[in-house]
């Protein structure tokens, strides 16, 4: 080799040792193999749909997912979708849902948001439950568990919907709505209760479940 040759080689080498150094790598959080276990609602199938109102296009229900013990990081949000019967919501363009995650406060309501923002998403025809991949968030699962709640942002006096599934899978369980009746929107803790006419008690349980990568 000449020493030319030799010269353009090393200034070849400088120049790549120079580019490496101003390369900076995205910061990335390493799992190691976890396994999936799915968090929320047993029940398989909705005992019926609940839908938003014009009136209070802010309004939201919530429901408390307990973590029961487990530790990880949650991956996806699962919302089970009741679809409407009536022919001509078969042709109609379905609405857009907002999901939340919040956590748990001093008062056991649902307290700071755990999402930077809520997740939007317009559920396709013919589906039910409806995942959402949440992982690029790294959400730690608290210790307390999250509530996961749902509004109606586009609803219309013709179309409340999409209707999100509600079971009467829990009879002692509380349920949650975000009311923006006054100046000051809180949330109210509501408890089963009997609806007149009915000899069995209304459970409004909303139909969310959190795959998560547990410890």
């Amino acid at each position: 080799m000449t020493q030319r040759a030799t010269w353009l080689v090393l200034l070849l080498l400088i120049s790549m040792g120079s580019y490496a150094q101003d390369v900076k790598l995205k910061e990335v959080v390493v799992r190691p193999n976890l396994r999936k276990e799915v968090l929320g609602t047993k029940q398989k199938r909705a005992d019926y749909g609940h839908g938003g109102s014009k009136d209070y296009p802010l309004y939201q229900t919530a429901y408390h997912i307990p973590a029961n013990g487990r530790e990880g990081f949650i991956d996806k949000i699962g919302v089970y979708i009741y679809h409407k019967r009536a022919a001509p919501d078969l042709f109609r363009r379905p609405n857009k849902l907002q999901v939340y995650l919040y956590s748990v406060d001093s008062a056991g309501l649902p307290g700071v948001p755990l999402l930077p923002s809520p997740l939007e998403f317009r559920p396709k025809n013919n589906t039910y439950w409806h995942w959402l991949d949440i992982s690029a968030y790294n959400l730690v699962l608290p210790e307390q568990g999250v509530f996961a709640a749902v509004s109606w942002p586009q609803s219309t006096r013709q179309d409340s919907g999409p209707f999100v599934g509600m079971t009467n899978e829990c009879d002692t369980c509380p349920f949650y709505v975000y009311r923006f009746m006054t100046e000051d929107p809180v949330w109210i803790q509501l408890y089963p209760r009997k609806v007149k006419g009915e000899s069995e008690a209304f459970y409004q349980n909303l139909m969310v479940r959190l795959e998560v990568s547990v410890k």
